[in-house]
Order: structure tokens, then C-alpha cells, then sequence
């Protein structure tokens, strides 16, 4: 009983400190969709009502009227007001949104598909078919999660070019190549992987091919070399001629070096082609579902127009 009480005064309170900015604020809401509906007539409307509502406000000032009572008057004629409002705007309406629909429908149809778009489709599409298709029924926040991941990193590439974007993005790719590193350094030493040669060349030739990802992106390429091509020619050949040497003196013999290199490039041709068709085909999905997407505002703009 008590709480009630004291939550009934403290909305009190607060209905009566608050109760005219409110209503005001209403009041600029109003004024607002005047001069959306209709530029000249709204404007005049608007300022017709503004001088209005001072001088009203003015009177009940003189009149000593407290400020709650004063909201109270000023919300019985807004709503009072309202038909005549829907009355004024509703013939206008179906034309504006006409004009926005056909805006929107313009901008869709010359819109370029995003690569953030496309990467992230090409990732959330396989990964929920992996899941549908899996025997093993993963949890559903599980899978959740997974996708909420997928579509903030997709997001945050969609915004690249924002330093803060760009300053998670590398976090968290640092923090996912430390995990990898972290993970194999954990396999080699629990399953004492350093005593089989195969995995010791299987290291040599990942050494050597690691240098390639400094290669491809362009801008740790320009950050070390400048754009300079034969720097990178005279950095790269010493780790090369070094991981033929550790092969050498692991397996007495380049072979096992090179049909690893072979092995390795192969994948990389393999997951070119399969990853090259997911994305073509995720391009194919964006491209018609804006284009789609265009000509159904279209369509929606055309039956609004014979509604009218």
C-alpha cells in the first residue's frame, strides 16, 4: 500500500514537471508532418499554429493557470484537431509515398552489389546449409551465435574504410591468427608432431608460403616495400633457399618439399574454383533480390497511383 502510494505521487510529480514539454513536443510533431505533407501550405499552417500556441499559452499564463492544467487545455485541442488533420493530410499521403517508393525503387535499381554482401551470403549460406544437412543436431544457440558473428563481421567489412571498423577488424583477425598459432604450437607438442618428417616439412613449406599473404595484401605490401616488386623478389628468395636447405637436411632430399608446395597449390586452385562458383552464385542471389526487391516498390508505387 505504502509503494503504491508513494509510486502514485513520484508520477505525479513527474506528470506535472513533465506534462508541458510533452504535449509541446507533440505540438512540434504535429507542425512537422505539416511540413512534410505539403511544403507552402505547411509552412503557413505551421506557422499559424506556433503564433497560436503563444499566445495561448500567454493567456492562461495571465489567467494563472499551473502548467499541468495548461498541457491539459493545450492536449484537448490537439485531439480535437486530429480529424481535421487526417483530413488535410490523407489525400496527400499516397502521393508522397508515390514519390519515396519511386526514389527508393531508382536508387535500388543502380545500386552496385556490395563485396560485403556477396562475402557475407557466400559465408551465411553454406555455413546454415552445414548446419541443416549436419548429422550431429547442434544446439540452437549454437547456431545463433554463429550466424550473429558472421553478420557483425560482415557488417564491420561492409564498413571498412571507418577507422574503428578497421581497428576491430585487424583485432580480430590478429586474435584469430594468435588462436591458430597458439592451437598448432598446443598439437605439436601434445601429440609430439615435431618427430615425424612429414610434419616438419609439412612446416618448412607453410615458412615459406607464409610470406604470400604480405604479398597479397596490398596494404602491408606498400606499408614494407614501398610497391617495390624486387624487394619483395630479394626477401622472399633467401626463405625459399632456406626451407630447400631444411629439407635437405630433414629428408636428404627437395622432393618431399616440392610435392607438398604442389599439394598446397593445388587446395588453393581447388578452394578458388569451389569458393569462386559460392561466390558467383551469392552475386547472382544479391543481384536479383535488389533488382527484385526495385521492381516490387515499382509495382507497389503503380497500385498506390490506381488506388487514387
Amino acid at each position: 500500500m505504502i509503494i503504491s502510494i508513494c509510486l502514485s505521487i513520484l508520477i505525479g510529480i513527474i506528470v506535472k514537471a513533465y506534462a508541458l514539454p510533452i504535449v509541446l513536443r507533440m505540438i512540434a510533431i504535429r507542425n512537422w508532418f505539416y511540413v512534410m505533407f505539403a511544403a507552402d501550405e505547411g509552412k503557413a499552417q505551421r506557422e499559424e499554429i506556433l503564433a497560436n500556441l503563444r499566445d495561448e499559452i500567454a493567456e492562461y499564463r495571465d489567467d494563472r493557470y499551473s502548467s499541468e492544467v495548461i498541457a491539459f487545455r493545450i492536449f484537448v485541442r490537439l485531439v480535437k484537431g486530429l480529424p481535421g488533420d487526417v483530413a488535410w493530410c490523407a489525400p496527400l499521403i499516397p502521393a508522397l509515398l508515390v514519390g519515396k517508393i519511386v526514389r527508393w525503387s531508382e536508387t535500388l535499381r543502380h545500386y552496385r552489389v556490395p563485396n560485403a554482401m556477396i562475402a557475407g551470403v557466400a559465408v551465411l549460406g553454406p555455413l546454415n546449409y552445414s548446419f541443416f544437412v549436419s548429422p550431429a543436431n547442434q544446439p540452437l544457440g549454437v547456431k545463433l551465435i554463429a550466424n550473429v558473428v558472421l553478420i557483425l563481421f560482415t557488417m564491420l567489412l561492409w564498413k571498412h574504410k571507418h577507422p574503428l571498423a578497421r581497428r576491430i577488424i585487424n583485432a580480430w583477425m590478429g586474435l584469430a591468427m594468435t588462436g591458430g598459432v597458439g592451437a598448432l604450437v598446443w598439437m605439436t607438442v601434445q601429440y609430439r608432431l615435431y618427430e615425424i618428417m612429414t610434419f616438419k616439412i609439412l612446416l618448412l613449406a607453410m615458412v615459406a608460403v607464409l610470406p604470400a599473404i604480405i604479398v597479397v595484401d596490398k596494404s602491408w605490401r606498400n606499408r614494407l616495400f614501398k610497391g617495390r616488386w624486387w624487394l619483395i623478389a630479394i626477401c622472399w628468395a633467401p626463405i625459399i633457399a632456406g626451407s630447400l636447405a631444411g629439407s635437405m637436411l630433414i629428408a636428404h632430399d627437395v622432393k618431399p618439399l616440392l610435392e607438398t608446395w604442389a599439394t598446397m597449390a593445388l587446395l588453393v586452385v581447388g578452394m578458388f574454383i569451389v569458393y569462386g562458383g559460392i561466390a558467383l552464385a551469392s552475386y547472382v542471389l544479391c543481384w536479383f533480390g535488389i533488382r527484385g526487391s526495385a521492381g516490387g516498390l515499382r509495382l507497389v508505387a503503380s497500385g498506390i497511383r490506381r488506388l487514387r
